[in-house]
């Protein structure tokens, strides 16, 4: 799926957790996507994309 900048996800973190944030910034590494997202709990997150669950719809 395509994500850009602004977009509101889902994403599970590295404890297996699903959280929500919306994307602040995408970048290319070694050919894969990585999104930062600025979470709603007030923590910021370096995501691959592999690990975003779905668009949120707030």
């Amino acid at each position: 799926m395509k994500y850009s900048v602004g977009d509101i996800v889902k994403f599970r973190i590295e404890s297996g957790e699903i959280q929500e944030g919306d994307v602040q910034f995408i970048d290319m590494i070694h050919n894969r996507k990585i999104l930062y997202i600025n979470g709603f709990r007030g923590c910021a997150y370096k995501v691959p994309e592999k690990n975003v669950i779905s668009r949120s719809s707030l």
